[in-house]
């Protein structure tokens, strides 16, 4: 029905993926264990890698293609993450740095999203009075509210493959170098 906007392409391409991770699989567990000389069994590894490739191939100009044309409302995204408590571990986390056990900090930001239910009209934590979050707990403070914006939350997950601005760009930093050694590779054989 051309009238839906489902990404059918990015689901699709996600369910291949599971495939091509399948394949892998098999070519992993055909090898493993073999000695150094050639054996039956590596005849059953050509199904699997030509079936990947295959997969991969296909797939990528359609990915591409559909790249070069999204066109992404990142004010609508915005808006998006502040809704539906995506920011209750950062709640919880704030709580646990002003000394609050994570056992506890975790029950009282859940018993303070239940307010926010019960309030209904789209409550979110940000909006809860200072006064009730201090009855959940009186570790709550004024400055609660600025743990709560999108920023703070993507910067308290600050770890290897985390959110925070530092590691992604570490991130993507690495996958440049990758990309550049394999494109190294690639023309150095062609």
């Amino acid at each position: 029905m051309p009238q839906k906007m489902n990404a059918d392409l990015l689901e699709l391409t996600r369910a291949k993926a599971a495939r091509v991770l399948g394949h892998a699989t098999a070519l992993q567990v055909t090898v493993k264990g073999l000695p150094l000389a050639y054996n039956k069994d590596m005849q059953e590894t050509q199904e699997p890698l030509f079936a990947a490739a295959e997969t991969v191939i296909s797939l990528l100009p359609l990915v591409i293609g559909w790249m070069k044309a999204v066109d992404f409302n990142f004010e609508r995204m915005r808006k998006a993450t502040e809704t539906g408590f995506m920011n209750a571990f950062a709640a919880a986390t704030y709580l646990v740095n002003r000394g609050v056990p994570f056992r506890l900090a975790h029950e009282c930001v859940g018993k303070a999203v239940q307010l926010c239910l019960e309030k209904g009209n789209g409550c979110e934590l940000a909006d809860l009075p200072l006064e009730n979050l201090r009855k959940l707990n009186p570790a709550f403070d004024q400055d609660f509210y600025s743990c709560l914006s999108v920023s703070a939350v993507l910067a308290i997950h600050d770890v290897p493959g985390g959110t925070a601005p530092a590691r992604v760009k570490q991130a993507i930093h690495e996958a440049k170098q990758k990309l550049s050694s394999l494109r190294e590779v690639v023309h150095a054989h062609a």
